[in-house]
């Protein structure tokens, strides 16, 4: 915080500069878009702090969920699993005062810390005498609780004051990034959702920035490009194999990507095969610009690809769950739901086509239809197409 004379403490006493402190709010920040969250930022305050290890926990505030923890220093494994299975509910450094930065020689007595078995056989082998940390949770309570914990070896001493208030002007940047973190992976874990639904029911997704590059596919629209009939790449973009097809594909993904700052644009397409099989269906929607974050990166426009030929699939599981299927009626129900009629079905399974009508005989009292088209309508119409 800056004071009189416009610098914080830790500045005017050297122990960081200007712009280091910058930087060190800045990967603060950048955490957010690295693979490893806030790895950057782990590194740079054990170089600052001359630290063994610096974690940074970050966890739903509830007893049952440890979370997410990322480490610099040395990995130690098997000793992460022993802390985390036993000694976890013998830390005493845990669930500190909110935002505020703590010593851990504040909260135990020096000679019972020495002799605690969480020291003996957690930290000690670690090299780990010294700990300073704070816990930053949200106003609600609700949000992702973090901990950040900074620790040194015997020889190098105890953190200073001025330390401590260099690691208390992170806090309120952490806390906000922490923020931000817990609502991207609300929008990943949508998107994932949704991706996945799409890939149950055989659809595909892909989609495009301003200029019709991809930035994200999923599974099933992957398997349609890789066979090339009708909807392909090329040098990396998007092509109709057929010309005709190409030049009104990409006339509708211009005009959704124009039409981004109304209610969106909505159109269809079918892709020919040659007259090989069915057709492809494309729907073409523009993403509005306040979506366009949580699709992905610079997403513009959605393709959604429905390719007649490609059933959905249903989910074993559920069918036994929702209709009491035994897992041989499931099993059949699903190969069935897929296209298969009840002879092929009793191949691939491997059964007489007796037993197959048996099973058949059980789904359809179980499950309340009377025909074979009507099962198959009521499968891929049900939540099971959607597991």
């Amino acid at each position: 915080m800056a004071e009189a004379g416009g610098a914080c403490a830790p500045c005017r006493s050297g122990a960081i500069g200007g712009d280091e402190l910058q930087a060190l709010v800045g990967l603060v920040y950048e955490g957010l878009l690295e693979e490893k969250p806030w790895g950057g930022l782990l590194n740079a305050l054990r170089r600052q702090f001359h630290a063994n290890y610096v974690s940074l926990t970050i966890r739903l505030p509830s007893a049952e969920d440890r979370g997410m923890v990322v480490f610099a220093g040395e990995a130690r494994p098997h000793i992460h699993a022993l802390y985390s299975s036993s000694l976890y509910a013998v830390d005493p450094f845990v669930n500190l005062p909110r935002d505020t930065v703590v010593m851990l020689e504040e909260l135990i007595d020096e000679r019972e810390w020495l002799g605690s078995v969480i020291y003996r056989d957690f930290l000690e082998p670690l090299q780990v005498r010294y700990m300073m940390g704070a816990d930053i949770r949200s106003d609600e309570g609700r949000e992702r609780e973090c901990r950040l914990r900074i620790s040194r070896p015997p020889q190098d001493g105890p953190f200073s004051e001025t330390e401590r208030a260099l690691c208390g002007l992170l806090l309120p940047h952490l806390r906000r990034a922490l923020r931000l973190y817990a609502h991207l992976d609300r929008v990943e874990s949508a998107c994932r959702l949704y991706v996945g639904t799409l890939e149950r029911m055989g659809i595909g997704s892909i989609l495009l920035d301003e200029d019709g590059g991809i930035c994200r596919i999923n599974r099933a629209a992957e398997e349609i490009l890789a066979e090339g009939d009708s909807l392909q790449l090329h040098n990396g973009m998007l092509e109709a194999v057929a010309p005709r097809d190409d030049r009104r594909l990409w006339r509708l993904i211009k005009q959704a990507a124009a039409g981004r700052n109304g209610t969106g644009l909505v159109e269809a397409i079918a892709l020919d095969r040659g007259g090989q099989r069915g057709g492809l269906s494309v729907l073409v929607r523009s993403i509005p610009l306040s979506a366009s974050a949580e699709a992905g990166r610079a997403a513009a426009v959605e393709l959604i690809l429905r390719d007649s030929s490609r059933p959905a699939q249903p989910s074993e599981p559920l069918l036994r769950q929702l209709y009491q299927l035994t897992p041989a009626e499931a099993s059949l129900a699903v190969l069935l739901g897929e296209g298969l009629t009840l002879e092929e079905s009793a191949v691939r399974l491997g059964i007489s086509r007796n037993t197959a009508r048996t099973h058949l005989r059980a789904v359809f009292a179980k499950t309340g239809v009377k025909r074979q088209t009507a099962l198959v309508q009521l499968l891929l119409c049900s939540v099971v197409a959607m597991d």
